[in-house]
């Protein structure tokens, strides 16, 4: 199954042997072996009626190893090359029997009690489709993990844009970021992050699965935008917090993880606003100047 079938179908798995599943945690985990060691103790003791899967992307450092001989509990997908998140994840859920599938981050921490806090959200709430939860860095500075679609003036008002760091409290930075959501409440939002992403599985029934053409970053945002357009609500659920070790995987292959944001941004734009050449143009040209200056301000730091 290619990019574009994996996102427009996706046929319910029956597995008479999972009857009892609820929820299923689907991790992605690529030579992450000492989170992803944190991540899995983290979720010992949580209720029978959840199931975790690890799709390893031909990790280097250990982590099937460490599956097999410390977590024989865990459902491990093991791939002989690194096909990209969104592949990987689409093998967590076709082969999940959960009636959630949460995606999770393999550098994050989250409690059993968080994890049938999020599950009861969605049950008392018809309509609402994914969950998304208030995120921390390891440092407990808040992570805009849930924003607003973006848009061709996203790359002046990002959160590593040069007007966000000159003047954060900008309305457009606001705006987009999400900054303004009520950290008491719960509120509708376009987007969560795919950090921490829980979805009702009649979502990837109507809505597809993620797209494989991201093979990193923004394929979160895509998943949410096909979601409401079928109708679902996105809800940022700040009551639970999680801790996000900031991509400890990523930072290994910062320059090369950079490219591959830029250029799921870019496809993002593509896939949606096609009619309007012009600007997805200028948006071309202004995603590889800052992706540019990005890699500079990198190599210089470094």
């Amino acid at each position: 199954m290619d990019g574009l079938e994996a996102a427009t179908a996706f046929s319910v798995r029956q597995n008479l042997n999972k009857a009892a599943v609820e929820l299923s945690i689907v991790i992605v985990s690529f030579n992450v072996k000492k989170d992803l060691r944190r991540c899995l103790q983290g979720l010992a003791g949580c209720a029978d009626s959840i199931e975790i899967i690890v799709v390893d992307n031909h990790s280097s450092d250990g982590s099937v190893e460490m599956l097999r001989a410390d977590f024989p509990e865990v459902t491990l997908i093991e791939n002989r090359v690194n096909t990209g998140f969104s592949r990987a994840a689409n093998q967590g859920i076709r082969s999940s029997a959960g009636k959630f599938a949460l995606l999770l981050n393999p550098d994050t921490r989250i409690s059993g009690s968080d994890l049938e806090s999020m599950v009861d959200y969605l049950k008392q709430n018809r309509r609402v489709g994914i969950l998304g939860c208030q995120i921390l860095n390891s440092q407990g500075k808040r992570q805009f993990s849930a924003r607003s679609f973006p848009w061709f003036s996203t790359s002046f008002s990002s959160n590593q844009s040069i007007l966000n760091r000159v003047v954060p409290k900008n309305p457009w930075s606001r705006k987009y970021l999400g900054k303004e959501l009520s950290l008491d409440s719960p509120s509708q939002v376009d987007w969560v992050s795919g950090s921490c992403l829980l979805a009702k599985r009649e979502v990837f029934e109507s809505a597809g699965l993620l797209d494989e053409r991201f093979f990193m970053y923004v394929e979160d945002v895509d998943l949410c935008k096909r979601a409401k357009e079928k109708g679902w609500e996105i809800v940022y659920y700040p009551q639970v917090k999680i801790t996000h070790n900031n991509g400890q995987s990523v930072r290994k292959r910062k320059l090369i993880m950079l490219a591959e944001h830029h250029k799921s941004m870019y496809y993002y734009f593509t896939k949606y606003h096609a009619d309007r050449k012009i600007l997805a143009g200028l948006v071309y040209l202004g995603v590889w100047i800052r992706s540019g200056f990005s890699a500079l301000g990198y190599w210089l730091k470094n």
